[in-house]
């Protein structure tokens, strides 16, 4: 890693960094293809349908368990923003929602029926 990323990974929190600055976190290195292979499964974002700047979001953090890292079972998809921050992380990224799925759900659910005055298109 060259200074200036060194310095921006030491010094700005992850939230600002930069998306490839963020992938030279320590990862387990078949993260990318585990990435890769949930984001086929769950091609948009699990509460509002977006398929645009996705995240895959782990429900208990790796910080907490780096055993869960990997686990398909611990992935979710949703989108950057704002479903990321309000259902991963219920506001605050010092935050984790372990209902991730069942609140994600539900909101979707509600999407589906809700009552529109004018016809609008999918997301």
């Amino acid at each position: 890693m060259n200074a200036l990323f060194s310095y921006l990974y030491l010094w700005l929190p992850f939230w600002l960094r930069p998306r490839y600055i963020l992938d030279l976190r320590q990862r387990a290195s078949q993260w990318r293809a585990i990435r890769a292979k949930h984001l086929l499964k769950e091609p948009a974002c699990m509460a509002c349908g977006r398929i645009a700047n996705l995240e895959v979001h782990h429900v208990i953090p790796v910080s907490f368990d780096e055993t869960k890292q990997l686990d398909p079972n611990n992935l979710i998809t949703l989108c950057g923003s704002p479903c990321h921050i309000v259902f991963g992380h219920c506001m605050s990224y010092h935050c984790y929602n372990k209902d991730v799925r069942k609140m994600a759900a539900e909101y979707r659910k509600a999407v589906a029926k809700r009552k529109c005055l004018k016809p609008h298109e999918a997301r």
